[in-house]
């Protein structure tokens, strides 16, 4: 999810799976590449992937920059402590968010009425048969108190206090509870759910050190160019061969979106941008077209793929 306010620090990650745009850079061959600072999580996690392109990270939000800066530097000092792996501190840099506080209402709610940590530890580390596993998983999806959390951790009013009016946009009212409890419901029954980065953040409170994003677990000099601003404010935008938006666009009016789209038109032939929306049916494709191409067949996959599990739609463009 990308910051879209000028308070307090909102994300202490991105809930994005940088192995979308990590594709998209090997299908096009992108050597620059923007996206949404945020968590941070993307932009380095490409910058370590990928050491030989230059990567930007823009953001209205002067503590989301810094943030980010300082996971590179926790994460080129190899400070897993300070990064949440296999540590939950809420001081640390992966849970010092406005909106980690409402995942975090969602682990203390699950221990307390669903499963035990001692429980959602052996489910994560494969401690028992996959059998059992699966018994687990499907004890807590039919407990009776599965869907009263999240009736208690993301109903409307504490996620618009937690995301402000703007960024709460994206959905219906009333709709939070069901969007979620779907998401984890889908992700938990997947295969690779003990492995799922994602679903660790929030029921272990940070990262098995064998799953933790690419820029952790490979380190070292993370480059990334911080820009203050929004998008209209990147210097020489044209020159970007990938521009991810994360899902910004759910909170924008019409006039805010086709201006963007508009000055996306810069983009050289090729080039690409990805769109993710949460919670949110709006068609975005005609504010783009026909100067962009938008693949349905690859953005299905990428849903498909998405670990996050947080978005029911990613677009993906080809300016023509």
């Amino acid at each position: 999810m990308a910051e879209k306010t000028s308070a307090g620090l909102l994300y202490g990650v991105i809930r994005e799976d940088p192995r979308l745009e990590g594709d998209l850079i090997n299908r096009i061959r992108a050597k620059r590449v923007l996206c949404v600072a945020s968590g941070g999580c993307v932009a380095l996690s490409l910058a370590a992937r990928f050491r030989e392109i230059e990567v930007t990270a823009f953001d209205n939000n002067p503590r989301q920059l810094e943030h980010m800066l300082n996971k590179a530097e926790a994460a080129r000092k190899r400070d897993f402590k300070a990064l949440n792996v296999e540590h939950a501190s809420s001081a640390s840099l992966n849970q010092a968010g406005e909106f980690e506080r409402v995942f975090r209402l969602v682990r203390a709610f699950f221990e307390e009425f669903i499963a035990p940590h001692a429980e959602l530890l052996a489910f994560f580390t494969r401690a028992r048969p996959l059998r059992v596993l699966d018994d687990m998983v499907r004890r807590w999806t039919t407990s009776k108190y599965w869907t009263a959390a999240f009736h208690a951790c993301f109903s409307e009013v504490l996620v618009r206090e937690a995301l402000g009016e703007r960024p709460a946009r994206w959905a219906k009212d009333g709709s939070h509870m069901r969007y979620f409890k779907g998401a984890f419901e889908r992700g938990l029954r997947r295969d690779a759910a003990p492995e799922n980065p994602f679903l660790q953040h929030v029921f272990l409170g940070g990262y098995r050190k064998e799953c933790a994003p690419s820029y952790i677990r490979l380190g070292g000099p993370l480059a990334v160019t911080p820009v203050l601003g929004t998008l209209l404010d990147v210097p020489a935008l044209a020159n970007f061969d990938l521009v991810s938006l994360s899902n910004l666009l759910d909170g924008w009016e019409d006039e805010e979106i086709a201006t963007s789209a508009e000055a996306l038109r810069s983009l050289a032939p090729g080039s690409a941008i990805i769109l993710r929306q949460l919670n949110n049916s709006r068609d975005l494709r005609p504010f783009f077209e026909p100067h962009f191409r938008f693949d349905t067949a690859l953005g299905r996959s990428y849903f498909y793929r998405d670990r996050s599990l947080l978005y029911n739609r990613i677009e993906v463009g080809f300016r023509v």
